[in-house]
């Protein structure tokens, strides 16, 4: 009995994804914008909606897909990127993504992000 639990056990964790990009920037809600900046650097853009209240976004672009995967979104949303700015680049091989965290007194309190290459890392 006990080999075949541990069969089972090792069956799970061969079957264990790795997290969504959404999963990923979850982790971030509550975190200080001071460790937010540790982990991803300077923001690209930063607008401030009240004095307590900021949008920092921070803008990858590549020339190809992370890990080769042409479909980031895939089993995580039904749809597309939202827009696909022209950056200057053929889009046939540059790929962005764009997130945006809302920092409300001095801590992550909202995300959101949109490309054609938003994927979580290892």
């Amino acid at each position: 009995m006990r080999k075949l639990s541990v069969f089972f056990v090792l069956l799970l964790a061969a079957c264990a994804t790795k997290p969504t990009y959404d999963q990923t920037l979850q982790q971030y809600i509550g975190v200080s914008e001071m460790t937010l900046q540790e982990e991803w650097g300077i923001p690209n853009n930063m607008l401030y909606v009240t004095p307590n209240e900021k949008v920092v976004t921070y803008l990858r672009i590549d020339n190809g897909p992370i890990d080769g995967n042409t479909e980031p979104y895939a089993g995580e949303v039904a749809y597309g990127p939202i827009a696909t700015p022209d950056f200057g680049a053929p889009q046939h091989n540059t790929y962005y993504c764009q997130t945006s965290f809302t920092i409300r007194n001095g801590q992550v309190v909202n995300y959101s992000f949109n490309g054609d290459d938003c994927v979580s890392g290892d």
